[in-house]
């Protein structure tokens, strides 16, 4: 897991990118998706759970994928398809 610092332009933006999201699930962002979308948000609540975090969101999404953060006691956890941060 890569740390990130809040005050970096790539931390700002996953920082706004929570605050703006009004979107709980996948279910909020897709009509209908695939079954690895499925696994894959299962796996990153689970991780969201393990390390108790709240607030778990999905910031944003497209076609192929999507990015999920959570508030844990250090900062905000991001996941995105390419990788693991932490901002603080």
């Amino acid at each position: 897991m890569e740390t990130i610092k809040s005050t970096t332009k790539r931390g700002e933006n996953f920082v706004n990118a929570y605050n703006r999201s009004a979107n709980y699930c996948l279910m909020d962002c897709y009509g209908r998706y695939s079954t690895e979308k499925a696994r894959a948000e299962r796996d990153c609540r689970q991780k969201a759970e393990n390390e108790g975090g709240k607030g778990f969101k999905i910031l944003s999404f497209n076609t192929f994928g999507f990015t999920c953060g959570w508030l844990v006691p250090d900062g905000l956890r991001v996941e995105t398809a390419c990788g693991s941060y932490l901002v603080k």
